[in-house]
């Protein structure tokens, strides 16, 4: 008789196109430049460290015993609580953004109810959701250019009209759009959050990087119950030392019943590691000096985008990016995304990841990964834009009308 395998989990489906292609130059021995690259442990340095002070960080003794506390150790509860003004009782640590979704998620919802999360955004909420037996329910934000992306309040209230939604999922700044959440409209999502009896769940780790707009945190917001992520994967670059936070507000006693059943939820997994525990004070340190030079990267590289595709005649628009580690690009919809998408890897060996990968409502859409050094940035811009000018023909005529809407 065959085992049964949970529902919430679908099957392992077939690589996509894309992926296959790029497998098949890689095993050419073609060389691939990944203009979208998200992870910093290729691209960047150790967040001020020296190669040597990384180790010693964690030579700390103390790493040999174990106290489990379901909160995290309160020195690095500690640490945190005097950035973010909270009270240390509010603060829970876990091994990553991804494990205190999870959390929230069990906290806040039974099988069957829902969570709202934004369209564009990242596909693995489906996943984060439905291992939980909780319904990914989306929310649309819609772009307008040049004035960038804003809150579909439309698109909430029908969402809301599907009833047993739990929590509204906001991403502040958003990825891959990189809008932040402006001051109305978090002051009318606060509202319909109270309305409604909602949780906010308010994704916070690209928050440190500002570029073309100012973004300010949900921390301590006390209308609604809310819970604020972040963790050192973005704000320091270093996902590999697997540690996430999240700083809970609210009102009384509201808030207190939630930290309490929250209590449980950690106590049932104790995932954080004590050695990277201990050395979040002095990693906590290095936090403004690391946003500081990487912030002049993604600036420079996100000017370079804008000088080079939006000259006079530019088949190409760079939307508005406000925050974060991702530029989008609109081009011109020659053939289908997919196939420029294909196009791009096969001739030009460059893998930019196309809108319909983030959920973006019409084509063509590509995302450039501001995080890479200046040299590959501009090595796969220079590739990116030959490559459209090829495919059209030599044209340079605007394949783009004044005024664009997702």
């Amino acid at each position: 008789m065959r085992p049964h395998f949970s529902s919430r989990l679908a099957g392992p489906g077939l690589p996509n196109s894309l992926s296959q292609l790029r497998s098949e130059l890689l095993r050419e021995g073609r060389a691939v430049l990944d203009w979208s690259e998200s992870n910093p442990r290729r691209v960047l340095p150790l967040a001020g460290l020296e190669g040597e002070d990384l180790p010693s960080l964690f030579a700390d003794p103390a790493n040999l015993a174990y106290a489990p506390d379901p909160r995290g150790l309160l020195r690095a509860r500690e640490a945190l609580a005097s950035l973010s003004n909270l009270p240390v009782e509010s603060h829970f640590l876990s091994a990553s953004t991804s494990e205190s979704y999870s959390w929230l998620f069990k906290l806040l919802c039974d099988p069957g109810d829902a969570v709202l999360v934004p369209r564009p955004g990242y596909p693995l909420f489906d996943y984060l959701a439905g291992l939980e037996a909780v319904e990914a329910r989306p929310w649309r934000l819609e772009y307008v250019h040049p004035g960038g992306w804003r809150v579909d309040f439309d698109s909430i209230e029908a969402a809301l009209a599907g009833g047993r939604v739990r929590a509204l999922v906001l991403i502040n700044p958003n990825n891959p759009t990189g809008s932040f959440i402006n001051e109305a409209e978090r002051a009318e999502l606060v509202r319909i959050a109270a309305r409604e009896g909602l949780a906010l769940i308010v994704d916070e780790v690209f928050l440190s990087f500002e570029l073309e707009g100012r973004g300010r945190s949900f921390a301590g917001e006390e209308t609604v119950l809310t819970f604020v992520l972040d963790g050192l994967s973005k704000g320091l670059g270093l996902p590999q030392l697997k540690l996430g936070w999240i700083l809970a507000s609210g009102p009384r006693p509201l808030l207190d019943e939630a930290l309490a059943r929250l209590e449980i939820v950690s106590d049932s997994f104790l995932s954080a590691g004590t050695p990277v525990m201990n050395a979040l004070p002095a990693l906590l340190e290095r936090g403004p000096r690391f946003a500081a030079a990487l912030g002049a990267r993604l600036r420079r590289n996100l000017g370079e985008l804008r000088r080079a595709l939006e000259i006079p005649g530019s088949p190409h628009r760079v939307l508005r990016c406000e925050g974060g580690w991702t530029a989008l690009i609109e081009s011109p919809r020659y053939r289908s995304e997919e196939e420029l998408a294909l196009g791009l890897l096969r001739d030009a060996g460059l893998w930019s990841q196309p809108g319909h990968f983030f959920d973006l409502e019409r084509e063509a859409f590509f995302s450039a990964g501001l995080i890479l050094p200046e040299a590959a940035f501009d090595e796969g811009l220079g590739r990116y834009r030959d490559w459209f000018e090829a495919e059209g023909g030599g044209a340079s005529r605007p394949a783009l009308g004044p005024l664009s809407m997702l």
